[in-house]
C-alpha cells in the first residue's frame, strides 16, 4: 500500500508507493497533494433499486448530460455528488435547479401547509440602558488557529455596556443557540452581538435566536472576524487577534444604538424578468412559468439560444442543437411567458418585490414592465487570446468552440 510519513528532523514527506514494475519506490517531497477520487455511497444501490432510479457504470445516478437533473423515474429528480463528484459550488446550483423541477410539480398546493411560527412576546426595551451580551465563536477552527478567541471574549467583557460575554465551539450550532436564548434570560441582556462568519448567512439565524427569547431580532449585531479577520490575516495571528478585537468593539458601540424595528407587509408583481435568452434565460422563463408565474423574457440578439446556436456536439458527443429546438418550441408554446427579441434594458427601478424595467423593442418603441422578480441570464463570450499562446499565430491554437 502507498504511504505518507513526515520525516522528523526535515519535516519533508516520504512519499512510498509501488512502481509498474512491481518495486517498492521512495520519494522525498516538501508537499504532496493527495487528489482522491469520489465513489458512491453502498447504500446508494439498494436506495436506487427501491425508488426504480438507473444507475451508471460507476454507481452514481443515471443521468442525460443536457439534463443533469432528471433520474430515469419521472417526478424524482437528483441533485450534488449522487449525481456524479462535484465540489460545493456546483452542488448548491445543481441542488437550485432541483429544487425549481420539484416545486414545478407542487404548484397547486404551494402555501397550503404553511404555518406562521409563534413567537413570545417582545420585550419592551424602551428607556432601558443598553445590556449588552457579546457571543464570540471560534468556528471550529477557522477562526481559533489565528485568532485568540479567549482573549477577545475576556476583552469584550470589559467593553462598555457589555453585561456578559462568551466564547462558543461554533455559536451556529442548536446547543449554542439555546444558550445565547438562556443568557438573555438570566442576564436581562437587551442587545446580542456575535463575533463570528458573515451576516449574509448567518444573521437570520441568529436574529431568530434572539426574537425566540423575547428580543426584536434587530437589537443584534454581528462582527465578522472569520471573513474579515482570520481568513485573511492567517499568517498574522496576534495582529489579527487585535483586529477581532476592534471589531468586536465597534460592533459593541453599534450595538448600544440599536433600537427595535417592525417589519410590514407589502404587496409584490407576481411576474418575472428574465435578461437573456440563451439556454440558462430560456430554461429558468420556463421554469418560472411552469410554476405558475407570468414570465417576460429579453434577448439582445434577434433570436434566442445564445452560444448554443453556435455549438453542434459537447465533448460527451450530446446534440446541443436538439435540446435549443426543444427549448424553443417550449418557449413559442407556453402562454405564460412573453418573449422580447432585439430587445435592450433601457431603465430599472423599483425595490425588492415591485420593479420596473424599461426595454426598447425591436421596432424601436418603449414598453414598461412590471414585476417582482429578475433573473439575470446575459450570458458571456468567447476569449479570443490574440497575441497570446500562438493564437492566431499557429492554425493549431485553437479556441474550444473553434
Amino acid at each position: 500500500p502507498s504511504t505518507v510519513k513526515e520525516l522528523q528532523q526535515s519535516k519533508n514527506l516520504l512519499l512510498e508507493y509501488s512502481g509498474e514494475d512491481g518495486q517498492k519506490v521512495q520519494e522525498e517531497f516538501d508537499m504532496v497533494i493527495l487528489s482522491v477520487g469520489l465513489v458512491p455511497s453502498a447504500s446508494i444501490k439498494e436506495m436506487a433499486e427501491g425508488l426504480s432510479i438507473d444507475l451508471d457504470r460507476f454507481g452514481f445516478c443515471q443521468t442525460d448530460e443536457l439534463k443533469p437533473n432528471m433520474t430515469s423515474h419521472p417526478g424524482i429528480y437528483v441533485a450534488g455528488a449522487f449525481d456524479a463528484p462535484m465540489d460545493i459550488p456546483e452542488s448548491v446550483m445543481n441542488a437550485s435547479s432541483a429544487a425549481c423541477l420539484a416545486s414545478q410539480g407542487i404548484t397547486e398546493a404551494r402555501g397550503t401547509m404553511v404555518t406562521e411560527k409563534e413567537y413570545p412576546p417582545e420585550v419592551d426595551v424602551s428607556g432601558q440602558e443598553p445590556r449588552v451580551g457579546v457571543f464570540v465563536c471560534r468556528c471550529g477552527t477557522n477562526i481559533a488557529r489565528v485568532v485568540d478567541v479567549p482573549d477577545v471574549a475576556e476583552y469584550a467583557r470589559g467593553l462598555p455596556n457589555v453585561i456578559y460575554a462568551e466564547e462558543n465551539l461554533y455559536t451556529c450550532s442548536t446547543d449554542t443557540q439555546g444558550k445565547i436564548i438562556q443568557a438573555i434570560e438570566e442576564h436581562g441582556l437587551n442587545r446580542v452581538v456575535v463575533a463570528s462568519c458573515t451576516p449574509r448567512t448567518h444573521e437570520p439565524l441568529f436574529q431568530d435566536t434572539i426574537r425566540e427569547a423575547g428580543l426584536n431580532k434587530f437589537l443584534f449585531e454581528m462582527a465578522n472576524i472569520r471573513d474579515q479577520c482570520s481568513w485573511v490575516h492567517a499568517t498574522h495571528m496576534p495582529e489579527a487577534t487585535e483586529k477581532a478585537k476592534d471589531l468586536v468593539r465597534m460592533a459593541v458601540a453599534r450595538a448600544a444604538t440599536l433600537e427595535p424595528l417592525h417589519q410590514s407587509p407589502a404587496s409584490l408583481t407576481r411576474r418575472g424578468l428574465v435578461i437573456g435568452g440563451g439556454v440558462s434565460g430560456m430554461n429558468a422563463a420556463l421554469g418560472l412559468a411552469a410554476q405558475g408565474f407570468e414570465t417576460v423574457l429579453v434577448e439582445r440578439e434577434n433570436e434566442l439560444g445564445g452560444n448554443a446556436r453556435k455549438i453542434y456536439y459537447t465533448l460527451e458527443g450530446s446534440d446541443p442543437q436538439v435540446l435549443l429546438a426543444s427549448l424553443l418550441e417550449q418557449i413559442k408554446r407556453e402562454p405564460k411567458i412573453k418573449a422580447y427579441t432585439g430587445a435592450e434594458v433601457k431603465y430599472f427601478s423599483g425595490y425588492v418585490g415591485n420593479y420596473k424595467t424599461t426595454i426598447r423593442t425591436a421596432s424601436g418603441d418603449t414598453e414598461e414592465i412590471e414585476h417582482g422578480v429578475v433573473i439575470l441570464a446575459t450570458g458571456a463570450v468567447e476569449y479570443r487570446p490574440d497575441g497570446e499562446y500562438l493564437y492566431g499565430q499557429s492554425d493549431k491554437v485553437l479556441t474550444q468552440r473553434e
